[in-house]
């Protein structure tokens, strides 16, 4: 059954701005129905995904995040993105025996912010774990299940970003509900195990407009950006996988954070991702008619 979320868009984290404001009008433009606080390290330094999650709650390190809040208060979404780093990732910098503990109360900080701001908000708070690719067997699969539990039993929506390959059964068997990966790069690539994952509800957040290559995002169009997404799609479809089931749990999202890029070309991918949102919300909508 179509949600609320289905074919909606949804960015990943860090934008390249100079300024809070730039950075919170691209928010306003591209992700009005899921806002999201952007990570600027052009701003503050310690706003990188290992310095940020290593700060305690009582000194939050982002300089958006009150404006994100106030934004909240403001529209009342439907839902709020926020993001922490996750477990296995963090864990190649910081010793601790409580670390999954310590960033799960971190996820529930935010969310108990954005309920204060909008109690009929849901949140929807991101595992970073770009390390995930990097480890074989599950080994962390229950320093993940910690944080996504604690999102979870409290009113949320748990979901994990990785932009690299990696054994998707991790996220799946930590309970994920929304599974972020970079579709650009990745896109025909995802595997039976999809099958069970969206079976139960599972979400796809498709990272189709690229944000790691400089090149690939200045020759990237709309045409270029639908046909990498439907690709995808036919490729779980091969595997049995009914489409409609696909379509009504995928998301849009950028390939990775934008941090890297310029600011033109952060904002072009950012519009692109909205725009492709939009388009395929318009064709879903026809072929139910």
């Amino acid at each position: 059954m179509a949600s609320e979320l289905t074919l909606e868009c949804l960015a990943i984290g860090s934008l390249p701005c100079d300024s809070l404001d730039k950075a919170m009008e691209i928010v306003k433009k591209d992700f009005g129905n899921i806002p999201f606080w952007p990570q600027l390290t052009k701003i503050n330094k310690k706003e990188d995904m290992i310095s940020q999650f290593t700060e305690d709650m009582s000194s939050f390190c982002s300089v958006s995040f009150p404006k994100f809040i106030e934004l909240i208060k403001e529209t009342k979404p439907k839902f709020a993105k926020g993001q922490i780093t996750g477990p296995h990732t963090l864990s190649f910098r910081v010793s601790s025996d409580n670390l999954a503990q310590n960033l799960a109360q971190k996820a529930l900080w935010q969310i108990n912010q954005i309920k204060s701001a909008c109690q009929s908000t849901i949140p929807i708070i991101f595992i970073d774990e770009p390390s995930l690719a990097t480890i074989q067997g599950n080994s962390p699969l229950e320093m993940i299940k910690t944080v996504s539990d604690t999102i979870k039993t409290n009113g949320a929506l748990s979901g994990l970003h990785c932009c690299s390959n990696c054994d998707w059964n991790i996220a799946i068997d930590a309970g994920i509900d929304i599974i972020s990966f970079d579709a650009y790069t990745y896109g025909e690539t995802l595997g039976i195990e999809f099958k069970r994952f969206l079976s139960r509800g599972g979400k796809i957040a498709w990272g189709i407009v690229p944000t790691k290559d400089s090149k690939a995002i200045e020759d990237a169009d709309l045409d270029k950006m639908i046909k990498i997404f439907e690709n995808g799609v036919k490729n779980l479809t091969k595997m049995g996988i009914d489409e409609k089931i696909i379509i009504e749990n995928s998301l849009i999202t950028p390939s990775c954070g934008a941090g890297s890029l310029s600011e033109e070309l952060a904002q072009k991918a950012m519009d692109l991702t909205k725009q492709l949102s939009e388009n395929r919300k318009a064709i879903w909508h026809l072929n139910l008619q």
